[in-house]
């Protein structure tokens, strides 16, 4: 019997200035992620500033050895600061939360089946009213259900606003473009680093975190942020679409505990990112 045959994955073919947008390979289906020698090594809890909060790990699978970010001693940064943090490099990137980008439909879907006034076993607390602003990209009808699932419904009908205590969560698809810094004189055609990336994006999801807390609290069935006390960690596989985990679970994942593998693909089948 012939021997199988093995196709490897080939490496994303390297791009010279002006670089594409992260978005523009994405939609021609190009590879692009983080770069195995930058942005797969950051450690990166979100707790704290910048110089003191990221680390850099000796290799993506071992979170156990890292060196500080920010070196406190020396006033400098790792180098692997000035590293492009995708490969292959980019001019850009828009930067979204997918635990905000599911958190309304999440919502939905968790406080739908007991939020009829008109059912017996109807929650306490209940508000159903008109939505306003609401995004007309949304996949979903005002009401939780996808499009088309509910022919015959009629414009104007009442929306659910609030149950079990919890305000529906509107509007919390927040997003930032990272692009490469500039210096005076500088010309276009750069391209990100992970200091670019990182500058920008951690003191952007530091003032998400509340919101961040709220949309893993949902999707682990709580009708309450989880605490505030939660070891967040950032898992930046995609450096579009961010995901959260806890430190725990972060840490077994890069070790390559099968569970946390497990437990990640059941999450996605219940919240995928859009």
């Amino acid at each position: 019997m012939a021997a199988p045959v093995v196709t490897q994955q080939k490496a994303p073919a390297e791009t010279h200035p002006p670089y594409p947008t992260y978005e523009a390979l994405r939609a021609a289906r190009q590879w692009v992620r983080p770069a195995p020698t930058s942005g797969q090594l950051l450690f990166w809890p979100l707790d704290g500033p910048l110089d003191t909060a990221i680390s850099v790990m000796s290799s993506p699978s071992n979170p156990d050895a890292r060196e500080p970010y920010y070196n406190q001693s020396t006033g400098t940064w790792h180098p692997v600061a000035k590293l492009p943090i995708t490969e292959p490099k980019v001019s850009s990137i828009t930067v979204h939360v997918s635990e905000l980008q599911d958190w309304e439909e999440t919502w939905c879907d968790a406080h739908w089946d007991h939020s009829d006034p008109d059912a017996p076993d109807a929650f306490e607390g209940v508000e159903w009213g008109t939505l306003r602003n609401v995004n007309e990209d949304d996949e979903r009808d005002d009401d939780g259900a996808e499009d088309g699932d509910d022919e015959g419904e009629g414009e104007g009908k009442p929306q659910l606003l609030r149950c079990c205590g919890m305000a529906r969560p509107r509007g919390k698809d927040a997003s930032v473009v990272v692009k490469p810094a500039r210096t005076d004189g500088e010309e276009d055609g750069g391209f990100v680093t992970v200091h670019d990336y990182l500058t920008v994006v951690h003191p952007w999801l530091m003032g998400l975190r509340g919101d961040i807390l709220g949309a893993m609290g949902t999707m682990d069935g709580q009708d309450e942020p989880l605490g505030e006390d939660t070891d967040l960690m950032v898992n930046c596989n995609a450096l579009d679409g961010l995901r959260m985990d806890t430190r725990d679970v972060w840490i077994r994942r890069r070790k390559g505990d099968p569970m946390c593998v497990l437990t990640w693909s059941v999450r996605e089948l219940n919240g995928s990112s859009k």
